[in-house]
């Protein structure tokens, strides 16, 4: 299990837990080499999910996946930096944004419609604009 402290790569300093769910972990981290902060997934299988076979397919998809998503410059898309893919399993350096998360949001009280109508806009345009990349349109 990684934990704050732990080196990636080398270089990518684990300094806080920023969430987690049934495909990893995300952390706030800091790049040694180039000094800025960034977010690094820590890409492992849900509980139960440990066979060899399961971690090769998921391993394949998310790198995949990653390189696709490399490919894609939108603001409503998360920037790769760099995938480290040695070891148990991979790890994918992003950019760090500000923000916070749709359940910190909706702590302060519900969403006006406008204001959902915006969010929900901005959510999709990444999709959109990968499936746009992906088709060549």
């Amino acid at each position: 299990m990684s934990a704050p402290g732990d080196v990636i790569d080398g270089r990518f300093e684990l300094l806080d837990r920023l969430g987690s769910g049934g495909m990893g972990t995300v952390w706030r981290a800091v790049d040694r080499a180039l000094h800025r902060e960034v977010a690094v997934k820590e890409v492992r299988p849900a509980a139960g999910r440990d066979d060899p076979e399961f971690r090769r397919v998921l391993r394949e998809r998310v790198l995949r996946e990653a390189r696709a998503q490399a490919r894609i410059s939108h603001p409503n898309v998360v920037t790769i930096h760099h995938i480290v893919d040695e070891g148990e399993h991979p790890w994918l350096v992003m950019e760090m944004l500000p923000g916070h998360s749709l359940d910190q949001r909706l702590e302060q009280g519900p969403l006006q419609p406008a204001e959902a109508a915006r969010t929900g806009r901005e959510v999709l345009a990444g999709p959109r604009t990968r499936q746009a990349s992906a088709t060549g349109t």
